[in-house]
This record gives C-alpha cells, sequence and structure tokens, in this order.
C-alpha cells in the first residue's frame, strides 16, 4: 500500500481512507482471494449538482515488494468485468511489475458489482439484420425494431431510458477518480487495453495531472469518426483473414492438407454455405448422432472470432482445411466456441465476465451517431448508402461494419454526444502499442494518435495480435517494464519488433492408423483436439461431455485449485485408433499438461512437454 494512503488490518484489508472520495460499502476478498474488492459510493451524474447514489467496485492487489505506485488496467470491450478478469490478469504479469505496484482493475458502472445493466431476454430476441443492399422496406423494419429492441433492453435492465448518458465513458472516468482519491495515490499509472485505451484517454484528459503514465495496448483513436472506425475494422479483418489463408499457402504442413489455393477453397466454401447449408452428423457421446447443418453465419463468425491472435488464425486455417476435404465438425465447434455456444445443445451461454448491453451503452453515448439536424433513419440511410459506395459488401467479413448500428436507435441525452477527449501535449510519457494484423483496433488508430503526440513512443508487432501484453514478446514486454521502471520511453519515436511467432500448424489428423508415424506427434495431436476452442470456450460450473468424431468420448471436469481433469474414454479422431487415458491441465496448454494415453499401437506419458513410454513396441527415445 502507498504509504501515507491507507492502512492495514491485522487481517490485512485495505483500510479505508475516509477524507476523500466516496462511501465505502464494502471491502472483501475476491478475484481468488489475491485482490480485496472495494466498493465506493459514486454519483449517478458525476456533472449534476445532485444526483443518484451508485455503486461501482474497485479490485486492489497489494504490490509483493515495496510499492513503487499504483497500476490500473482498463479491460476491453466495452462491456467487461475487469474484476472477473483479475486474476489471470495478474498471473500474467511479469513479477518486476507485480512485486513493484499496486494492482487495481475494476467493474466500470453497468458490469458486474458496478451497477449492472444487462438485457440478456431483449438482445436474444433482436432479430432485425440489415445491410448495404437492404430496400426501404428493410430499413424501415430494422429501424422499428432497433427502437422496439432498446426499449425492452432498458426495461429489463430495470433503467429509464432517460439514464442512458449516465454509462458513457467519461461518467465512468469520474469514478476511477473517486477512488484514487479514497486510495490516496497522488499520481496514477494507466494501461489501457482495447477499448480500455479509450476509458484511460479519457481518464487521463480529464485529470492530467493525476496521470504517472500512459500505455495504450490495442490503441482506439477516439478522434477518429464513428462510421470511419467501423469501415476500417471491417477491411482490417478481412486483409488479416487474407494474409492468414496466405500464410496456409506457404507453410508446408498447412498447405499439404489443402486442396489448392486456401484462399479459393475459402471462398468455394463460402459460396456453397451461402447458396445452402452443409448437413453433417454431430457426434454425441453417447456414442450415436446427430444431424446438424454448417452456415454462412458460422463460417464467417467463426473467421472473426479467429482473427484476433496468430494461433487462432492457424487454428481457423486448419478448420476450414478439414471443412474442405468433407469434415465440417471442427469448423462448426469453432463457430460454436467463437459464439460462446453450448457445443452440446448449440444454445448460446451467457458469459458473466462480458455485457453486451453494456457494450451498446456506452458505445452508444460515446460517439454522436445521429448529428444534430438529422434522424436516426436517415443516419441510417447513410451507414448503409457509404456501406455500398466503399464496396464493403465486397469483403470476405463485412458485418463489422454493421455491429454498432442499433445505436442510431439508442436512447440519448438533448445533444449529440461530443467526440470523445484524447490527452493533448500530456506532461507524462505515453507508450503505445499495436500489431499490423489487429483487426479490433487497426494499426491506423495508434498512428494517428502517434502523430497527434510525437513525443510518444509507438512500438509496431508485425503480425501479432490484438492487445500485445502478456503474450511473452520479448521486444513489447522490454518497453512496458523499462516505463515501469525507470519512467523512460524507448529512445525511436517507432520501434518494429521481430514477427511474431505463433504456433506451428497442427496437421489434420491422418486417415488411416498408418499414418501415426511419432510419437511426439501423435501426443501434439490429441492434445490440440481435446484442448482446442472447445475447451477454451468451456465455463468450467459444470462437467462436460463430448462425443469424439469417430466414436468414444471425451469428459471434463473441474478439479482442487482450478485444475482441469479430461478423461478420455475410447475417444478418436481416426477409424480403429481409439484412445484411452487421462489429462490433467493447469493452465490450459501442451506445456502445462501432463497425461497419460492408450493407444492400440503407443503407451504415452506426457509430463512439461516431454513425451515418454512405447511407441509402436519400441521406447520412446
Amino acid at each position: 500500500m502507498l504509504a501515507g494512503c491507507a492502512t492495514e488490518t491485522v487481517e490485512g484489508t485495505i483500510e479505508p481512507f475516509t477524507r476523500t472520495g466516496g462511501e465505502v460499502v464494502s471491502q472483501e476478498p475476491c478475484a481468488g482471494g489475491d485482490f480485496e474488492c472495494v466498493t465506493l459510493t459514486v454519483p449517478s451524474d458525476h456533472d449534476a449538482a445532485a444526483s443518484q447514489e451508485w455503486e461501482a467496485t474497485f479490485a486492489v492487489r497489494k504490490a509483493d515488494g515495496e510499492s513503487r505506485g499504483v497500476l490500473v488496467t482498463a479491460t476491453g470491450g466495452p462491456g467487461s468485468s475487469g474484476i472477473l478478469l483479475a486474476e489471470s490478469y495478474a498471473a500474467s504479469m511479469d513479477p518486476a511489475i507485480t512485486d513493484a505496484y499496486d494492482l487495481v482493475l475494476f467493474d466500470q458502472r453497468g458490469i458486474g458489482r458496478s451497477e449492472p445493466f444487462s438485457c440478456d431476454g431483449a438482445i436474444l430476441n433482436f432479430d432485425a439484420v440489415v445491410d448495404a443492399s437492404a430496400d426501404d422496406d428493410e430499413r424501415d423494419r430494422f429501424a422499428r425494431r432497433a427502437e422496439e429492441f432498446a426499449a425492452e433492453c432498458f426495461e429489463e435492465a430495470g433503467f429509464s431510458p432517460a439514464e442512458a448518458p449516465l454509462f458513457a465513458t467519461r461518467q465512468a472516468a469520474e469514478d476511477l477518480e473517486i477512488f484514487r482519491e479514497w486510495y490516496g495515490a497522488d499520481r496514477l499509472t494507466l494501461y489501457g487495453e482495447s477499448y480500455g485505451t479509450q476509458f484511460q484517454q479519457a481518464y487521463a484528459a480529464a485529470h492530467p495531472d493525476r496521470v504517472q503514465s500512459l500505455i495504450l495496448d490495442g490503441v482506439v483513436d477516439p478522434q477518429t469518426p464513428i462510421r470511419a472506425f467501423a469501415a476500417e475494422s471491417a477491411r482490417a479483418y478481412s486483409d488479416v483473414l487474407e494474409r492468414t489463408l496466405s500464410a496456409c499457402d506457404a507453410d508446408p504442413v498447412c498447405a499439404d492438407d489443402a486442396p489448392g489455393s486456401s484462399a479459393a477453397a475459402y471462398d468455394e466454401l463460402a459460396d456453397e454455405l451461402a447458396e445452402e447449408p452443409r448437413s453433417y452428423d454431430y457426434p454425441l457421446a453417447d456414442g450415436g448422432s446427430e444431424e446438424r447443418e454448417l452456415t454462412i453465419e458460422e463460417l464467417e463468425g467463426a473467421a472473426a472470432a479467429s482473427m484476433s491472435a496468430p494461433h487462432q488464425r492457424l487454428r481457423f486455417a486448419r478448420t476450414v482445411n478439414a471443412a474442405v476435404e468433407g469434415d465440417p465438425l471442427p469448423l462448426a465447434l469453432l463457430a460454436a466456441a467463437g459464439a460462446g455456444a453450448d457445443p452440446t445443445t448449440g444454445e448460446v451461454v451467457a458469459d458473466p465476465s462480458f455485457s453486451p448491453a453494456l457494450y451498446l451503452a456506452v458505445e452508444c453515448q460515446d460517439f454522436p451517431f445521429v448529428p444534430e439536424g438529422s434522424t436516426p433513419r436517415d443516419e441510417l440511410a447513410v451507414w448503409l448508402d457509404e456501406a455500398a459506395a466503399a464496396g464493403v459488401e465486397d469483403l470476405r467479413l463485412p458485418d463489422v461494419y454493421y455491429g454498432d448500428l442499433p445505436c442510431l436507435f439508442w436512447p440519448r441525452g438533448d445533444a449529440p454526444a461530443p467526440a470523445p477527449p484524447a490527452p493533448v501535449d500530456p506532461a507524462y510519457p505515453v507508450l503505445l502499442l499495436t500489431a499490423d494484423t489487429d483487426p479490433n483496433t487497426p494499426a491506423a488508430n495508434a498512428l494517428r494518435v502517434h502523430g497527434r503526440d510525437p513525443d510518444s513512443a509507438l512500438v509496431v508487432l508485425p503480425g501479432g495480435p490484438h492487445v500485445l501484453l502478456g503474450w511473452g514478446y520479448a521486444c513489447v514486454d522490454r518497453t512496458v517494464l523499462r516505463l515501469l521502471d525507470s519512467g523512460r520511453l524507448p529512445p525511436r519515436p517507432v520501434t518494429t519488433c521481430t514477427g511474431a511467432a505463433g504456433a506451428a500448424y497442427e496437421p489434420l489428423a491422418p486417415e488411416t492408423a498408418d499414418g501415426y508415424e511419432d510419437p511426439y506427434a501423435t501426443a501434439s495431436l490429441i492434445m490440440t483436439e481435446v484442448l482446442g476452442p472447445t475447451f477454451e470456450s468451456w465455463s468450467a460450473q459444470r462437467p462436460l461431455t463430448l462425443g469424439c468424431p469417430e466414436g468414444g468420448s471425451v469428459e471434463y471436469t473441474i478439479g482442487f485449485s482450478g485444475t482441469v481433469a479430461v478423461e478420455l474414454d475410447g475417444c478418436a479422431w481416426t477409424p480403429e485408433v481409439p484412445v484411452d487415458g487421462t489429462i490433467e491441465v493447469t493452465d490450459g496448454g501442451f506445456g502445462d499438461a501432463t497425461a497419460t494415453l492408450h493407444l492400440p499401437f503407443a503407451m504415452l506419458e506426457l509430463e512439461d512437454g516431454e513425451v515418454d513410454g512405447l511407441f509402436r513396441g519400441k521406447p520412446i527415445n
């Protein structure tokens, strides 16, 4: 804890510093116990002389050593719960950070512990879609349904439409200022990722004298008009998809699974699914199967959900290869995981760490969607006509452009929202992190912010993911640690790191048992299939049992200390190659798993990434 700011009780909890800030509503351990959640009262409207009393909750983890400051992380979205993500974020940080900084994450007003705004039912029932090809009647229908949806959402969430402006980022940023005053910190070190960069820029613009340094990772340029941002992002998604398919052709292993050009194969598959969904047999855990359909929406949804990280892009290419070769199941499972759907039922399961309603509640307030003198219906025509003129519909993933259209019909204040503020000539160091393959917040955003602040430093990772810190890229991590340790930016205005190294492409399962020629390749295939997107998206709140493509089943259960136990019972990806055994996963990856696997021709023991045992009658060397 910062000296002189707050004291510590015998139990190790944080005592409130009562001379500043809001009143303390509660203090309790949270986020796995390493953090303490402090709930403070905040005014619902920071612009009003008097307003309702709301609550905002902040998770605090004291530095392991002597504290040098307070590092506040604003997570992405908008709509994510920083508190539910706090434990995993802290675990991914370099010890040099957790030793020297008090960590703060928070639930922004509208999510989790801070005045939750949720309307899952209204969102599920909102079935209206529209694109540039829509005629006037279709546009009118979308406008009516969007207006109805907004009213239904606020009613379900329990808020008045008049309260819509209270969820704007600039209001939430003032909640952080109340926390800072309560905590007694003179300045804050701000780290934002994705939308969190927008939040931190808003706070820094409002309170520049309270900022120690500003780190923006996956940068949003708040001065970019919202339609321009939407078009830029849609192009970026399609560009990254093009690069992904081209990378498959350049990779001999991936190309060996792909018949001809990967881009041509993707387009042929998309054309087929747009014409008619493809039927396939979904394997059930009891050994049976049921007929399901793979749709064009699932293909494009899986593609969009996979473009944000190198390993996800490779995995998507693998599922496309499988579908082109006649097996759409891997692609369907990837689509279900990307949509947050239960793979056994296809029903979308609500993610407690993210509120799609709050996404709209924030996004729709932060930008002037309907300029003064215009109407929502008129602006809908402008959005769609601009999409047609810009060729958005010619892109492989055009839907990104249309994601914010409900905001045209969302409740707002009397005047159009001003453009979100951005720091101007800041007196603190600004570090910008971006990748040239970031589809969510394209690199052009970071370039524009850097251009307005020539004293800032820009780090670019070619081929990297959306949000760079925490993936283990040494070039990126060094610049962040340098800033946190010494307050110094890189000596050059722009640093281009070496290309992002992704995971190797995993070949599709062999067609026959003879195709299993190597123990490491065999173990890698099994781990790839078992710990794939379904496992990664599994909520772990209940056991999950899945049927395997060629018979048998695999069951996932949560064990002690968060360890996941996986039981394979005759699970086969190749005919007549059933796999029995167990896998224990501590941190979701090949190197963090131990396994005992029995195949007709092998007994494999996996630990620390090494494989031991017997393979085709010979000891594994």
